[in-house]
């Protein structure tokens, strides 16, 4: 007999950091050759491996409200008032970085797209919905200084893209505390299954992966499916949890402990090679299936990866303690490597580059080293605005320095 251990499961820091590196991959050889050169991408992904980024952050965002429970209760906070904490707490812990990479990202996108200087401060203030974090919404795709969203390149039309998932993780997060608040057995046992169900089931039969920038119409109202997404993906997490914490002491027997163990290492070799292979590579081909089997069986894979029983989420290559600083800095580096791509391509000279059949001989390798850079800058970056974030500024702001002092002394007492 075999019980769930309790000490920290780094397992989860090693998927972390697998994903911030390889989005930068993605950005870089793919994203990068078709908004920026103008051409097409070196490296083709499939983008279907995003449940566990989504899984995670809604498996802690429901412990955290469990652990929030019983003192909501004692001191009768209404939904709102508990979702408003939760979102107070998220503004905190990522805003300044999400402030910081929205800055990078307009200074790049205007320096590259030589915007005049004086149009920056209307092209600042048009992007406000962005800026304060509900882009996911559909507020901020699109405004008047770059266009309406669709009618031009999309990368050009935001500040910093991948901030859509920390937008979701604002809004979508606090619709999910609420109604966790409300009433956490029907969110639990009906509203997120069956949003789930139906959600993946349409986009399916649409034959669509249910991308952050496409929109879906439901009557005479469009919505981003980015939206809908995090909200699921969020869901997805909090089920997770619910199974884990019932799992959590539970003594497993070694044949099932054996039998988790062969279905998480042939799910975490889908997810490698689904997540780093391109696929149009000759391994992809052993692993063709459509984003719809790959999201139900990643939903497993962050079951297993949560519970952290099998001896393959257990293995010291995944879940040694090495990956504590890199996992915790892979939201840093989601959140900065975006800008950072093109301020180091326009440090490179690839500014006014077009990428073609005819200069792809000589364009490919310098993508490459332009990777490499990214890579390791964005490392180094990160790793400096956490320092900063969590010893300097995280301090400052849990101390209410918009009060007085001593009216902040009052509001931390409630």
């Amino acid at each position: 007999m075999e019980t769930i251990q309790k000490e920290r499961n780094y397992t989860i820091e090693f998927v972390r950091i697998m994903f911030a590196v390889n989005f930068i991959i993605v950005h870089v050889l793919m994203v990068f050759p078709i908004g920026f050169l103008r051409g097409f991408p070196l490296f083709l992904a499939g983008l279907d491996t995003i449940i566990p980024f989504m899984a995670f952050a809604g498996f802690f965002m429901m412990q955290g409200f469990k652990k929030q429970q019983a003192a909501a209760e004692r001191y009768g906070l209404s939904p709102g008032h508990q979702a408003g904490n939760y979102l107070k707490a998220r503004l905190i812990g990522l805003l300044p970085v999400f402030l910081l990479a929205q800055l990078m990202g307009f200074f790049a996108n205007n320096i590259w797209l030589d915007t005049p200087i004086s149009q920056w401060p209307i092209r600042l203030l048009n992007a406000i919905g962005e800026l304060t974090g509900v882009q996911i919404t559909g507020i901020g795709f699109g405004n008047a200084s770059v266009g309406v969203w669709g009618e031009g390149i999309r990368v050009h039309q935001l500040f910093n893209t991948p901030l859509w998932f920390i937008s979701g993780i604002f809004v979508a997060g606090y619709i999910i505390y609420y109604l966790l608040a409300k009433n956490e057995k029907s969110f639990i046992g009906i509203i997120a299954p069956v949003s789930i169900l139906i959600f993946y089931g349409s986009q399916y039969l649409d034959g669509r992966n249910p991308m952050w920038f496409e929109i879906g119409r439901i009557g005479d109202f469009n919505i981003p499916l980015g939206f809908i997404h995090m909200f699921v993906g969020l869901s997805i997490g909090c089920l997770i949890y619910v199974a884990v914490d019932k799992l959590k002491g539970k003594e497993f027997s070694r044949g099932m402990i054996a039998f988790m163990t062969i279905a998480q290492i042939i799910l975490m070799t889908i997810v490698i090679v689904r997540t780093w292979a391109p696929v149009t590579s000759p391994i992809a081909q052993y692993f063709n299936m459509g984003w719809g089997s790959v999201h139900v069986l990643t939903f497993f894979f962050s079951f297993f990866v949560l519970l952290n029983v099998d001896k393959c989420t257990r293995f010291p290559l995944f879940s040694g303690r090495i990956w504590r600083i890199p996992g915790r800095m892979a939201f840093y580096m989601y959140m900065l490597h975006f800008p950072i791509i093109v301020f180091c391509a326009m440090a490179m000279g690839f500014k006014g580059t077009v990428l073609t059949p005819q200069t792809v001989s000589t364009v490919a390798p310098r993508l490459t080293i332009l990777l490499v850079v990214t890579i390791v800058t964005t490392i180094i970056l990160a790793y400096i605005v956490m320092t900063i974030d969590m010893k300097v500024l995280q301090p400052w702001l849990k101390s209410q320095p918009w009060f007085r002092k001593e009216q902040s002394e009052i509001s931390t007492e409630a």
